[in-house]
């Protein structure tokens, strides 16, 4: 090394390249941004990053040879899921004149040089400013598919970084890097809820990441798929995946999805999150996406909870406010995970019920697509059981020919043993029946009993007006329903009260508002009740 490096080290050079002189293109304007492992240089229409000199034992780049390495996989790797964006590797030289790029010094370090992009154009600043379009979104997920199809792992591979053994090790080694919490008895509580929940899932779940597996969805991944690191930009252009350590990319998609709806989550936009899973396996057919995913978003998040753990232990002790600050964002990813831990302890029944033309079914059928659940439909299995009466349409007088209570009780007693098929299999399931009646209720709260899942009850709520409104315009539709107008007022007299279910498992919804609005406030208020019913299963 030349003799005038002898009191080189990082700092000299982030000092150096914070001036417009270090750049050939003299920029108008340096921006230093650093993570616990680089530093950022945003330097006009130019970003240059440089990798730290540490050994953190997951990452290593103490050595100028490694750094370099780094730089040319960071480099490799990021151009799978970008276009004219990551330019090349550029050596930071020494000589007389200081530190330069490309010069004829001695190399002391190197840069990966990138294009840069606006951050109005990540899918962060789209969501804050309600700009994301559904357009866009399907545009992500194609790219994110064909990336996958052709990020397939070999069997070797794929055994070895999916199977069951090494995801529980995963999550053991990630809950022994946690805090103790010890000066907390809430959060301490969450943590062995989560722990409990984890166990149980894997428990439960062997042959499902076993399917995992043999279906080819352990792949080499993004591994760090957030929404600041996806961008609209001349077609979709995702950043920054993980470069330094192959086995943080070597994982299940789902697993790789997880993170980005969770950090949409975290974010606040959690039915676009589901959205965008939904429509994932919509058009990749992976069918097992949807259960697995609270598991790894649970685990993702729990992941940010021990990196802020360990960025609070490097800090300055005299960096108060600087603590406060991630203690709190910390705490966040904690209660995070902790709502995803309450859904996956756990399946849950989910029961649309109400009067007839409430809205049921509609909402019903978003639910089932969102969270990729067999959805169980009451008028649909009448009219299976009942298939051989000469007239199967229904129409008839209320309480007659296939909706005689004897038959409703046919009906709702398959409605159960199909549920309690799917229960016993780990799988959430939506019922999607009128429940006039309070044993009908209670029938499907015993099978929660028996199968200990949680329940919600999504009493359909709308006004007599609408209601009559949408009978009259199924006067001339096919509908699966029977229920017309004629039958409104029998039906309005025959309905029990649901006040007889606690506000535990009862969610009253008012469906005479557009269905995302509907949507939204059932997938914000389910988080209370399910955490109330698993908080007394967990004594």
């Amino acid at each position: 090394m030349h003799k005038d490096l002898k009191k080189y080290d990082h700092g000299t050079l982030v000092a150096a390249m914070t001036s417009a002189d270090f750049y050939p293109h003299k920029p108008a304007e340096i921006i230093h941004k650093q993570t616990h492992i680089s530093d950022v240089f945003l330097a006009g229409d130019r970003v240059y990053k440089v990798k730290k000199p540490v050994n953190l034992g997951f990452l290593d780049f103490s050595t100028l040879e490694k750094r370099y390495r780094f730089c040319c996989e960071e480099v490799r790797l990021n151009q799978r899921l970008t276009s004219d964006i990551y330019l090349g590797v550029e050596k930071i030289t020494w000589d007389k004149n200081g530190y330069g790029l490309n010069t004829t010094g001695e190399t002391v370090d190197y840069a990966v040089k990138m294009r840069r992009l606006q951050d109005e154009h990540t899918l962060e600043y789209l969501l804050v400013s309600n700009r994301v379009t559904e357009s866009f979104i399907n545009r992500l997920i194609h790219t994110l598919a064909d990336f996958y199809n052709a990020s397939a792992l070999k069997k070797k591979e794929r055994d070895q970084f999916g199977s069951f053994d090494a995801i529980g090790q995963k999550c053991r080694d990630n809950f022994n890097h946690l805090p103790d919490f010890s000066d907390t008895g809430t959060n301490k509580r969450k943590v062995q809820l989560i722990k409990a929940a984890t166990r149980m899932f894997l428990d439960r779940h062997k042959e499902l990441f076993d399917r995992r597996i043999e279906n080819n969805h352990i792949c080499d991944t993004h591994g760090d798929l957030k929404t600041e690191h996806i961008y609209n930009d001349q077609g979709v252009q995702i950043l920054d995946c993980i470069e330094f350590n192959h086995t943080f990319r070597y994982q299940d998609t789902a697993s790789d999805l997880a993170f980005l709806a969770m950090d949409m989550d975290f974010l606040g936009y959690r039915p676009a999150a589901l959205f965008l899973l939904s429509r994932y396996v919509k058009i990749t057919s992976d069918a097992d996406l949807m259960q697995v995913i609270d598991f790894y978003k649970c685990f993702r998040a729990m992941v940010q909870v021990k990196v802020y753990h360990l960025q609070i232990e490097a800090m300055p002790s005299h960096d108060d406010a600087k603590k406060a600050e991630h203690v709190h964002e910390m705490e966040q990813y904690l209660d995070l995970a902790y709502q995803y831990a309450l859904k996956m302890a756990f399946p849950v029944i989910w029961v649309t019920c109400g009067m007839i033309a409430a809205g049921k079914s509609t909402v019903a059928e978003k639910l089932a697509a969102l969270f990729s659940i067999p959805w169980i439909r009451s008028d649909e299995l009448r009219k299976t059981l009942f298939e051989e009466l000469p007239d199967k349409s229904g129409k008839t007088g209320f309480e007659k020919g296939m909706y005689t209570p004897e038959a409703t009780s046919l009906v709702y007693g398959k409605m159960l043993i199909t549920a309690q098929a799917a229960l016993e299999k780990g799988s959430s399931v939506i019922l999607d029946a009128a429940c006039r009646k309070q044993k009908e209720r209670q029938d499907i709260l015993q099978l929660a009993r028996d199968t200990s899942a949680n329940i919600i009850f999504v009493e359909c709520r709308c006004p007599d007006r609408e209601i009559k409104t949408r009978l009259k315009n199924r006067e001339h539709q096919s509908t699966v329903s029977d229920a017309r107008l004629e039958h409104f007022a029998a039906i309005r007299k025959s309905m029990d009260p649901f006040d007889h279910l606690s506000a535990d498992v009862h969610m009253p919804v008012r469906t005479d508002q557009p269905l995302d609005s509907i949507i939204e406030t059932i997938l914000t208020g389910e988080h209370e009740l399910l955490a109330r019913q698993t908080a007394q299963k967990s004594g």
